[in-house]
């Protein structure tokens, strides 16, 4: 489903000393924004997507969602979809000392009208409600236009001319090679002070090896600017070229861009669940696992082979062997909030409590594993790093390994500014 625009990746300033020194982002006040010129730009462009679907039935969800039925082998050049992996031998479950319960994707409610037979959710954008306040080459990035360097073993954001903003993570990794990742992650809705923040709490595998990250993302998140609305939704994110620019093919939020093979009828990039998790009460959770199988990096959510992402969005012009289309070289759990309006916000991360105030109170991400061969092997993770941008704003509280029933886990949130 290539789109071709007449878009041009966005040219990047020197990387700076006292860029090297913060692991955060300068904030820089932009110019004021064109809404006028913005909203034409990006309505032609989303559009013109939603002109290229081969569109069978639309249906509406209770929760204000417009979904597009299409028909699933229309996304692929010759019809041919992807098999999913095998399903893992079931594990047998030890004693729960915490007991949460799984979050239900809002496709599940019976009065959730579906598509026929054969056909795949695809979540319409919500034009009307969104700030239109960034061109459409920085609204599909999700840095905003900024380049990821490794610095000193940390991740930095150098920002171009353009690029806004600051963020906040609160994070474990562990490096090693490996293809896949598996957690289990707390269901709050975080509180987000505009349309310009987002929180997430995150999966993310990552390869280094030919010189430019490349990465596939998938969590939890609340971003008014993307969905239009302020509740969470399940995301998926990759990019081939270490942020400089998402476009068709090379990396972007769900299917704002060409990259993602739906496959599921159920749960899509964008679902909502609920009920949510609440402070001092019932516990929701989605599990969330990414798998590279057969070439193609697959999503996995409460039990079902959602979609993937092909071998090729990440093949470059290197060798088949030095980028994320054969392995990954680093997952890595986490936390994030980003704000492109201020160099200060309450935004929640996680429930908005910090972390070590617990069970019931601060969110979670459990059960973290890494896929250790290529047949499907997982470990509980070990640690290489962690890091906290600012524990005046979120806070981690480390348990990898445990000996509980939540294997390798971690609270972490916080209220902000």
């Amino acid at each position: 489903m290539a789109f071709a625009m007449s878009r041009s990746p966005p040219r990047y300033g020197p990387f700076r000393a006292d860029d090297a020194e913060s692991d955060v982002a300068p904030y820089r006040h932009p110019p004021p924004p064109d809404h006028a010129a913005i909203r034409t730009e990006m309505s032609r462009y989303f559009k013109r997507r939603l002109g290229r679907l081969k569109i069978e039935k639309t249906t509406t969800t209770p929760r204000g969602q417009t979904i597009d039925w299409i028909a699933a082998e229309s996304q692929i050049h010759g019809g041919q979809l992807a098999e999913p992996p095998p399903d893992a031998a079931a594990v047998k479950p030890r004693r729960r000392q915490r007991v949460a319960r799984a979050a239900t994707p809002e496709l599940a409610d019976t009065d959730c009208e579906r598509g026929p037979s054969g056909t795949v959710p695809v979540l319409r954008k919500k034009l009307d409600a969104l700030p239109f306040t960034v061109p459409l080459c920085l609204y599909l990035s999700k840095y905003r236009g900024a380049e990821v360097l490794s610095h000193r073993g940390s991740d930095i954001l150098v920002p171009d001319g353009d690029a806004r903003g600051t963020h906040w993570t609160a994070s474990v990794g562990q490096d090693l090679i490996c293809w896949g990742s598996e957690a289990q992650y707390s269901c709050f809705d975080p509180y987000t002070a505009s349309s310009e923040q987002f929180s997430l709490i995150q999966t993310r595998l990552l390869c280094d090896a030919s010189g430019v990250r490349q990465t596939v993302e998938a969590g939890w998140q609340e971003y008014q600017g993307i969905t239009g609305d302020w509740i969470p939704h399940l995301f998926t994110y990759y990019t081939s070229n270490g942020y400089r620019w998402d476009d068709d093919d090379q990396g972007g939020y769900n299917t704002d861009v060409d990259g993602w093979v739906q496959v599921d009828n159920l749960i899509f990039p964008g679902s909502t669940f609920a009920p949510l998790s609440t402070i001092g009460g019932d516990q929701r959770e989605i599990d969330i696992q990414y798998r590279l199988y057969n070439d193609n990096w697959w999503l996995r959510c409460q039990g079902r082979w959602v979609g993937y992402y092909p071998k090729h969005l990440f093949m470059g012009k290197g060798s088949t062997f030095d980028n994320l289309a054969d392995h990954a070289e680093r997952v890595e759990f986490y936390g994030e909030v980003a704000s492109f309006d201020s160099a200060a916000t309450p935004t929640d991360m996680g429930s908005g409590r910090f972390a070590d105030e617990g069970w019931k109170q601060a969110a979670y991400i459990k059960n973290m594993r890494v896929q250790t061969d290529r047949v499907g092997g997982m470990t509980p993770l070990h640690l290489s790093r962690v890091k906290v941008s600012d524990s005046r704003l979120y806070t981690i509280d480390v348990h990898v390994p445990s000996d509980t029933d939540w294997g390798s886990f971690i609270f972490l949130g916080g209220p902000g500014a």
